[in-house]
């Protein structure tokens, strides 16, 4: 999903504004606790990879794996685009899964 002031926007642009940024907002739930944190990340057409150390957001999607992202392109306050996915998370702890990622 994906929205912009006056509508939703194509598959294409949610890939284009998902390409292009790289700070995004991780939404994960657990234990009765909703956490919304920002992230950088890279985006390779099908995936999201983000690298994190231990904490609440790894504790808490252990938990519960399915997570929300959502990412903003501001141009002004009256021009904007927002990308909206969800997805599940998967923990890339292999030295192979780790560098498929950084390309």
């Amino acid at each position: 999903m994906a929205t912009n002031m006056l509508g939703e926007l194509t598959h294409n642009q949610i890939d284009q504004i998902l390409q292009q940024e790289v700070i995004g907002r991780l939404g994960c739930y657990a234990n009765q606790k909703i956490y919304v944190v920002p992230i950088t990340y890279v985006f390779d057409g099908k995936c999201i990879y983000a690298h994190s150390r231990e904490g609440l957001k790894v504790e808490m999607m252990r938990k519960n794996p399915l997570v929300c992202f959502e990412v903003d392109a501001m141009e002004n306050m009256s021009n904007w685009r927002s990308a909206i996915v969800w997805g599940t998370y998967e923990e890339l702890t292999t030295p192979e899964g780790v560098q498929a990622s950084m390309k």
